[in-house]
């Protein structure tokens, strides 16, 4: 099947007016007519979903005086139907779908390293590892999706030269990428990414073009491996372990009554990863994945490409779409009337104890969630899309499982009673990236499949120290699998002390308060030296790692500090120059709080930042930050944040400004913070950690203290920040300081790693010294006593 017969596609009002056979200008009026699809949000175009103007075509006759070889009554969307967009890929376009392996081929995993290696630093130059990372995926995709794209980018490579060869040829693979993506439903998103890459030879970017095409089909999760390491995913965002997510398909698939599943959806599809995992399963089983319906929401606007893309080489005809700020929920949340067999999610989860009251809005079957926590209201919505015979998995923190809340306890009750709670499982903690929280997988079924018990599972112990987390290999999924099963047929599976299990009826968890934690169903807590001694092993693997991470950081600042020492610090004042802060930047103020208070939500949305965001000289996401609207954030899009932008307090405590890199990017100031936005002209000129180090000094945050007017709480105007003079050295002089402070910088925060590795192995030395076999001591004590 061709990208174009994709009824999730997008088009301009061109090719709309292409498909329709009428002018341009009629598409400008047929606009104002009611009823006429919006726009999708976002990007410097407006683009219209296939599937939505075909139907508002449906409904318009073609006038006689229009008819073009028509039979009379023919309406626009049957003739739209008959047109091809000008441009469209043939059918043997299509993506080839990829299988690829668990382990990947030696070659592809050596030519990623090289990949991410001294090229990423060469071919990146002012670009940022993760506008490095968009290439490597862009090329791969175009070169394994098949056609002439990758023809073409072969061949440019090899003729191209100098820094206009490398502009040239980044933008035709931006824009061939992008026109990929378009035809698949998905915002063209790769163009501002690439361009802003600088190949310090045209060679080195050829090199890369080469490398990419000798890579194996499995390099595409090894590059999303890259992505979320390098860009800083927060907790919204961050992709779930693939591991984790194959535990939660086999696991489901399980409970299904279906033979194949032939819808799957995700109503927080992050990178996509849960819903490739269920692709390549079902492909795996013998179900070609174009004939599944495969759905997403996704509030990563940069992750969504890459899931669509993913999803579109294992050979899947997906439709991901980029949430508009309305809870899946609701009415105008895409899908939300669509049912499914199989449904995966890993929502975003709220930690802080329910206290608010029932929300009045909405139809929860199972009872009403608490105001500004959606933990059981993704879970019910998942419960809602589930087809007669289908089962969900969803990934819920383990405070939704026991908390206290009134409204939680009652929904918990009503689906134990209602069995369409079939299991819980309980994984390690570590196990996400920047995150410690530990979590459980709710194994649901549809009410048509009510179960009388349900199946606790405790995995906490399972899994392998990798990098100061904790990562499920192969053996695990198949422990975790295998404890599953022997709850559901006892007699079948030998007992795996490391997964303890417990099946428990009804009854017995309402004696339990309605509790869906498997801590409260197993008792886990008995001292076993087996236990402390894995959990000690495991500590000091992590010490190790943390001392070594300390011994390379401090090997790294010393030689930056010998630098200091060898070059001097910075005491030649030629080519140094003082200038006001106004004559880089471009200070904008954050919008008045008139313009926020009304759209400021807790149910997802664009992150608003506040001056307590700043931290040391990075912004930090906390639990209670507050979002709005993603429609509000694009009417006051010039408020938005990007990579490279400096952000100083307006109102309150003045502190060091933050440099915003790739955690930040995308928020919306809040009326209390300034943003400082380095002018096109001056890049070269100044760099911006440099500056952001310089107004952290604290002379500088003295200086704008000084300033700040005396009123109820300090505050700082844009002008009187402009006035701000800045000592400006050579710009490699910039780059130096930059290097030095990052390596002392990054020097600190492995030696707090290494605190919290030390206090954690001294907890687990006590336990081992301090515990044997409970069992066994009792025997022996009953012995001595007799």
């Amino acid at each position: 099947m061709s990208t174009a017969d994709h009824s999730d596609q997008l088009h301009s009002q061109a090719e709309i007016a292409s498909l329709a056979g009428v002018s341009r200008a009629t598409i400008t009026q047929w606009r104002r007519a009611p009823g006429f699809p919006s726009s999708e949000g976002g990007g410097g175009s407006e683009l219209f979903r296939r599937a939505d103007v075909l139907a508002w075509l449906d409904a318009r006759p073609i006038p006689r005086r229009l008819l073009q070889g028509d039979p009379e009554g023919t309406t626009f969307g049957a003739r739209a139907r008959r047109s091809r967009v000008r441009g469209t890929p043939p059918a043997a376009d299509a993506p080839r779908p990829e299988t690829p392996e668990t382990q990947p081929d030696p070659r592809t995993a050596d030519h990623v390293r090289e990949l991410m290696g001294q090229l990423c630093d060469r071919v990146r130059g002012a670009g940022s590892r993760v506008d490095y990372v968009n290439l490597l995926v862009s090329l791969h995709f175009l070169r394994r999706s098949g056609g002439d794209h990758w023809n073409d980018i072969v061949q440019m490579s090899a003729t191209g030269k100098g820094s206009d060869g490398s502009t040239a040829l980044l933008k035709h693979i931006a824009a061939a990428v992008d026109e990929k993506l378009r035809l698949l439903g998905m915002r063209p998103a790769m163009h501002e990414a690439l361009v802003r890459l600088e190949p310090r030879t045209y060679g080195d970017l050829r090199h890369v073009v080469r490398l990419v095409g000798e890579l194996g089909p499995e390099a595409f999760v090894l590059m999303l491996d890259e992505y979320e390491l390098l860009a800083g995913l927060d907790s919204g965002e961050f992709f779930t372990p693939r591991a984790v997510a194959r535990v939660m398909v086999l696991i489901a698939e399980e409970n299904r009554a279906a033979d194949a599943p032939m819808g799957i959806y995700d109503p927080y599809a992050r990178g996509g990863e849960l819903l490739a995992a269920a692709t390549a399963w079902s492909a795996q089983q013998g179900t070609a994945p174009r004939r599944m319906r495969v759905r997403g929401l996704t509030h990563g606007r940069d992750t969504a490409p890459l899931a669509t893309m993913n999803l579109t080489l294992l050979g899947a005809r997906p439709s991901v779409r980029v949430s508009s700020g309305a809870p899946p929920w609701t009415a105008s949340g895409a899908f939300s009337a669509e049912q499914f067999d199989l449904v995966l999610s890993n929502p975003p989860f709220n930690m802080s104890d329910s206290t608010g009251e029932p929300r009045a809005e909405g139809g929860w079957p199972y009872g009403s969630p608490p105001q500004g926590n959606d933990n059981l209201a993704y879970v019910q919505h998942v419960l809602s899309t589930l087809r007669e015979g289908g089962a969900a998995a969803v990934i819920m923190p383990n405070k939704a499982g026991n908390s206290a809340n009134r409204s939680e306890k009652r929904i918990r009750q009503a689906m134990v009673e209602r069995g369409v709670v079939k299991a819980v499982l309980a994984l390690p903690d570590r196990l996400f990236s920047h995150t410690s929280v530990p979590v459980s997988v709710w194994f649901l079924v549809h009410p048509s499949q009510a179960c009388d018990e349900i199946a606790f599972i405790d995995g906490r112990q399972v899994g392998t120290p990798v990098r100061g987390k904790r990562a499920l290999q192969d053996d695990d999924v198949q422990a975790l699998l295998d404890a599953y099963r022997g709850c559901l047929h006892p007699g079948d599976n030998e007992h795996n002390p490391a997964v303890p299990t417990a099946v428990v009826a009804k009854e017995s968890i309402r004696e339990r308060d309605w509790s869906l934690s498997p801590v409260d169903h197993i008792d886990t807590h008995k001292p076993c030296r087996s236990t402390s001694e894995a959990a000690h092993r495991e500590a000091l693997t992590i010490l190790e790692l943390r001392t070594q991470q300390a011994w390379d950081a401090d090997a790294t600042a010393a030689w930056a500090l010998e630098q200091v020492e060898q070059q001097g610090a910075l005491l030649d004042a030629v080519g140094w120059e003082c200038v006001s802060l106004s004559d880089l930047c471009t200070i904008q103020a954050g919008p008045s709080y008139s313009l926020l208070k009304k759209h400021i939500t807790t149910d997802g949305g664009v992150r608003l930042l506040y001056p307590q965001n700043l931290r040391e000289g990075r912004l930090a996401e906390l639990s209670d930050d507050r979002h709005v609207t993603e429609a509000r954030a694009r009417s006051l899009e010039r408020f938005l944040l990007r990579p490279e932008d400096i952000v100083c307090v307006r109102t309150g405590a003045m502190g060091p400004p933050a440099l915003v890199r790739d955690v930040g990017a995308d928020w919306l100031m809040s009326a209390n913070v300034i943003r400082l936005r380095m002018d096109d002209e001056h890049r070269a000129r100044v760099h911006p950690g440099y500056l952001a180090a310089y107004l952290g000094r604290p002379e500088s945050v003295a200086w704008v203290r000084d300033r700040a007017t005396a009123t109820g709480a300090p505050s700082i105007s844009a002008a009187a920040l402009g006035n701000q003079p800045v000592l400006l050295p050579p710009y490699p002089e910039q780059q130096r300081v930059v290097a030095i402070l990052d390596a002392l910088a990054a020097q600190a925060r492995a030696h707090i790693h290494l605190a919290e590795a030390v206090t954690h192995t001294r907890a687990a030395v006590a336990e081992r010294l301090m515990t044997s076999d409970l069992d066994a001591a009792t025997r022996l004590a009953g012995g001595r006593n007799s």
